[in-house]
């Protein structure tokens, strides 16, 4: 998928040195290991026939990951709105741009699950992010901010 300057692509193995690479920069003590389950997991989504998270590509550098897939969770079901950039590419509009196609590709999936983002409730850009797209507070869950974007179906 291509938005007016990212292009968005389902994550694969091939991506895992990249992968590992922002975990690091954003969490020096980050675990590769972990770090590759994490990124197996997402491309287990794909493989089972979901829309799942992508790598973001600006040009042809990976400048992070995001996307949303099925909310793996106890009642009804859910999109996840998932991003992590990597600090150099904050600030200009990306996360946002990358976001309303994950909206997009959502509501033509499967249009009757609501989109969520959890995240720390200090998380100013992420709780900004939610804002931009419309988003609704809700009470927290186990120690989260959530938000909210209802189903349209």
């Amino acid at each position: 998928m291509r938005t007016e300057r990212l292009t968005l692509d389902p994550v694969t193995m091939a991506d895992l040195a990249e992968f590992v690479a922002l975990d690091r920069v954003l969490r020096p003590d980050a675990d590769p290991t972990r770090s590759a389950g994490y990124l197996a997991a997402f491309v287990e989504t794909w493989r089972t026939g979901d829309l799942g998270y992508w790598t973001i590509r600006l040009r042809r550098e990976v400048i992070g990951f995001g996307g949303v897939q099925p909310k793996k969770r106890s009642g009804p079901p859910a999109w996840n709105l998932y991003y992590r950039l990597h600090p150099d590419h904050r600030g200009h509009g990306y996360a946002t741009e990358m976001a309303w196609a994950a909206v997009a590709a959502a509501r033509e999936t499967r249009p009757e699950w609501p989109v969520l983002i959890e995240t720390r409730p200090d998380n100013a850009p992420s709780i900004a992010l939610a804002g931009r797209l419309g988003m609704t507070r809700e009470p927290d869950h186990e120690g989260y901010a959530v938000f909210v974007l209802p189903a349209i179906a």
